[in-house]
Order: C-alpha cells, then structure tokens, then sequence
C-alpha cells in the first residue's frame, strides 16, 4: 500500500486511480467521510481524469498526530502529497470540510492549482453553523456513533432522497463509515471548521474556481447569515474567476443525492479551464 511520509514526520496513505495519461484531481475528503466521500462518483471522474485520493492526517490508515488541526494545514499537507508523488500542477476537488480545504489549497498554492472545485462549502461559519458544528463536537463525546452518525445524516441528506428507492440504505452507510474516524479526529474536524476564516485568503485568489452548493443545504447552503463568508459572497468578491453552480432541490450531499449531475457539471468545468490552458 502506498504511503509518504510529509517533512513534519507525518506518514499519509494515498491512492492512484485512473488512466495514466489522465490530468489529475487532487481530492480533499469531507469531515465524518474522508476520502470515502467520493465513492459514488469515481467511476465517473475516472472516465476524464486520474485520481489522487489520500486519507489526511487523523483519517484512515494516515497517522494520527495528537495536535490541533487546521483547514489551512490540511492544504498544506495536499501540497506535500503533490511534492512526495511528484506532481507540479493539479485540479482540485473538495466536498464539505474537503471543499473547504480546496479553497484554501487554490488560494495558497496558484502556482500548484489548474482549477478548483470546493463543493458544499464556504469561507467561514456564521453563528449557526458554528452551533451545529459545536453540538457535532459534543454528540461524538457523548452519543453513540450510531446515534451521532444518523444526527449526521438527517442534516447532511435532503428529506426527499431518504425516501426515495436510491435512499435506502442511507443510515446504515454513514453509521459503517463514521466508525471508521475517532472522537479526536471528529473534534479536531469541528473545532477547525468553527475557526476557520478563509476570506483573506480567497482575497488573493488567482485561479479558477467552480462552487457547488444545495439550495436546501442546512450545513453550507449557498447563503449565509451575516457574520459568514458564503459561496454567492466568493463569486461576488472574484466574479472573474470564481462561480457558483446550485443544485436545486437537495441538501448537504450532492455526491450522494445527484452523483451524475455532480460529476456532469465537474467534468465541464475542469474541461473548460484546461482547453483554455
């Protein structure tokens, strides 16, 4: 299995997938799901492009350092991946935490980023969000993680797709993958989405960037309360190079509730900025 080890000691797992002669996508995976996040949309991103898929530090088979975590260093570790593999440039795809993580990534590193999809994601909460993430941060010290990933799941899936045949099943997927994290790396995950303030740093962006967010979004909905940093406040601050693609009539996951549509939208995007190249 293929790990690296990053300047600071930490040892990360990644994984290649996808044609050789592909451009490559750098994921960023989402809070509870890391990497497992793309799961329904890989085969369709495999068409197009290669896929650097790794489980960042605190996830997965990645070590676990007893430290406080950031979105910024989070990037900073994409960055150290790009130069472990060997990879110059890249695009760039992030949902949730993990869009989160793109924008930062896109804004620190022009010089690393062809293009960027930070998907169901903004540049810094408003009080709400930052209450859902700080109740998160108590339910996984105190619930069950069956009961703390259903809690989950009824904010971040739309009511209509829970219902629908493609639904099923739903509860029992987020319960199998949020075992997978530790309480550690879930607090760590909230405390750095309550702290973040990203909108200095999508001040000097430089490359394109796509955002991609559900109307319905009760997580990060496309509009936020005034002491938040939305997606539609990114695409009015850089309207030349940042844009916003809504799904209508879902929630928090767009890769699980319109995977198709998701990869569609994606594809054209990083297409139409390497044709521009």
């Amino acid at each position: 299995m293929p790990y690296t080890t990053l300047p600071d000691g930490i040892r990360l797992y990644y994984e290649f997938t996808g044609p050789e002669d592909k451009p490559v996508i750098l994921q960023f995976g989402g809070s509870l799901f890391g990497r497992q996040n793309f799961g329904l949309v890989n085969d369709g991103f495999r068409e197009n492009f290669r896929l650097l898929s790794f489980d960042a530090r605190g996830y997965g088979r990645s070590d676990v350092p007893s430290e406080s975590y950031t979105i910024e260093g989070w990037a900073d570790d994409g960055a150290a991946l790009l130069d472990a593999v060997g990879l110059d440039r890249v695009l760039v795809h992030g949902t949730s935490m993990g869009g989160m993580i793109a924008l930062a990534f896109a804004c620190k590193y022009p010089q690393r980023c062809i293009a960027a999809c930070p998907d169901v994601a903004f540049a810094r909460p408003d009080v709400h969000r930052k209450a859902i993430f700080r109740f998160w941060r108590r339910c996984a010290e105190t619930m069950s993680w069956d009961d703390f990933a259903d809690h989950v799941t009824t904010q971040a899936v739309g009511c209509h797709h829970l219902e629908k045949p493609e639904g099923e099943g739903t509860f029992e997927m987020v319960r199998e993958i949020t075992r997978l994290n530790s309480t550690f790396t879930v607090r760590q995950a909230c405390l750095a989405m309550e702290r973040m303030d990203l909108e200095p740093l999508v001040r000097t962006l430089e490359r394109p960037i796509l955002m991609t967010n559900g109307t319905y979004d009760m997580l990060c909905p496309p509009v936020l309360a005034k002491s938040g940093f939305s997606a539609r406040q990114i695409v009015e601050l850089k309207p030349g190079l940042a844009r916003l693609q809504e799904f209508p009539d879902i929630g928090h996951a767009d890769l699980l509730e319109c995977p198709e549509e998701a990869v569609e939208i994606v594809t054209a995007f990083f297409h139409e900025v390497l044709a521009s190249e």
